[in-house]
This record gives structure tokens, sequence and C-alpha cells, in this order.
């Protein structure tokens, strides 16, 4: 009788415990899912603050490259454009904003030159999100502007921030999202994909190709040896390439097939 009560003692403290565990789990996803919808509540109200753009572009029919029909707002004095003024007087961290039509991706791209991560768990407002957001390498260049632009964003499990780059792994969707929009806070600016590939963090004193050192290009060599490498990695060719004095954008997020892996998606500027 003894060895009964027991067991059902015991039955019922699992049966307790597991109840537990699935209200935590509960509550989590809720916090989590709250926390997500929060995040881009936000980011929805600091698109409110954009103003209107210059830029208008189309796609050449006969080419199917893309034209400027008229150039952006630019500032040749390095003072912030119209259009990012509000949101720059807010938070002087940002440097530019990212967008691709009909994806997630939209977003403010921030650059702390103290450090590199600080937006990597908080929102523009500089509380904690577990998203962050979008930032720049802190060896680039908004004003110069350096050879690349260099921008991080994390690979969230709901898609948000660069979640939507692993996308382009298929060369269809790729057909359907050859541009991205990349303003810096002085310019008004698109590109177009050029190489999409998978790749990974080298380790220290491993010989290979880095693709995140690629800031400024010292000679024309020296940029024909990143598009040489960065080609041989792509997972398909696009026909698009890129010479020696365009502005080049490579969009960074992490990829989980190896450790410390990374997806990364290269664009240079229309011009």
């Amino acid at each position: 009788m003894k060895q009964s009560s027991n067991k059902s003692l015991a039955l019922i403290l699992v049966a307790v415990i597991s109840l537990i565990v699935l209200i935590v789990c509960i509550v989590m996803l809720v916090f989590r899912s709250l926390s997500s919808f929060h995040e881009a509540e936000n980011i929805q109200k600091l698109t409110e603050d954009i103003g209107n753009s210059k830029l208008e572009y189309t796609t050449d029919e006969s080419t199917g490259g893309t034209v400027l029909l008229s150039p952006g707002d630019s500032n040749d004095d390095n003072s912030v454009i119209s259009k990012y003024s509000l949101l720059y007087s807010r938070n002087q961290d940002l440097v530019g904003w990212i967008s691709i039509d009909n994806t997630k991706i939209n977003y403010p791209v921030m650059q702390t030159l103290d450090d590199e991560e600080y937006y990597l768990h908080r929102d523009f407002n500089k509380e904690d999100a577990d998203s962050g957001l979008p930032f720049m390498d802190t060896r680039c260049i908004v004003k110069k502007p350096s050879t690349n632009f260099l921008i991080f964003g994390h690979n969230m499990k709901n898609g948000d921030m660069f979640a939507d780059l692993l996308k382009y792994e298929a060369k269809d969707y790729y057909e359907n999202h050859k541009i991205i929009r990349f303003d810096t806070i002085y310019e008004e600016a698109v590109y177009e994909v050029i190489a999409v590939f998978r790749t990974r963090v080298a380790y220290k004193d491993e010989n290979t190709f880095r693709f995140y050192n690629f800031i400024d290009a010292d000679s024309e060599l020296d940029f024909d040896y990143y598009i040489a490498n960065i080609n041989a990695l792509r997972l398909y060719d696009t026909g698009v390439s890129a010479k020696s004095d365009d502005t080049l954008l490579t969009l960074a997020t992490c990829e989980y097939s190896v450790d410390d892996g990374r997806f990364v998606v290269v664009a240079r500027k229309i011009n």
C-alpha cells in the first residue's frame, strides 16, 4: 500500500512539474511575441518620420537592368538630407536606411565607432531589444564614402531583421529582388545584387578569404581580387559585375549550416 502511495505521489509531482514547465514555456512564447510586436511597431513609427524620396528608377525592358529616372537627394557638404533629418535629430548613431521591396527588410542602419555591436540587442531608442537593429562596420565611412558598406543584421526566427536574405539562396527569389535600397544620411541610392554566397568567420590563423575585411580598395587589383573571390563563392551567376570605381554594399547575417556561418549578399551602387 505504501509503495502504491509513493508511486501516486511521484506521478502527481511529475504532472505538476510538467504543468509548470508548460506554463513557463507559454509565458515565454507570449512574452517573445509581444516583444516582437512591440519592436515591429517601433520600426513602423520610425518609417512615419522619414521624409519623401526624390529618387526614381525603373527596369530597362531590353536589358533587364535598372535605370535611374531621377537622382535622389544628396548633400555635398556632408549635411544630413531632409529625408532623415528628423530621425537623425533623435539619434545621431543613425547612418542610413536599408530596404528591399516585398520583404521584411526595412530598417534604420546604425553605427557606433566605440562599440560596433552596441545595437546588436538595442532599438533606436537605445533600449533592450532581442532583434536589435542592422549596424555598420566601424571601419566604414559614410561621409567619404568607403569602397564597401558592410552591414550586419540578425537572422531572426520570426523572419525579422536580415532573415529574408537567406531566401536569396533561390535564384528565382533573386530575380524578383534584384534591387536593394540603401540610403546614407547624406545620399539616396539604389544597388543591384551582384553575388550571393555562404561562408563563415575564419579561424584566427586560417589562410583564407575573409569577405568582412574588404572595406576600402587600395588599388584596382585589390578590388578585382575581392570580386574574383565572391564570384568563386557565389551560389549562381547574376550576370552583374562591378568595376573598381563602384561603391559596394555587403549585407551579412548568420547562417547555421556550419559553425559561425554567414549568408552574404553583395550589391553595387547604380549611378
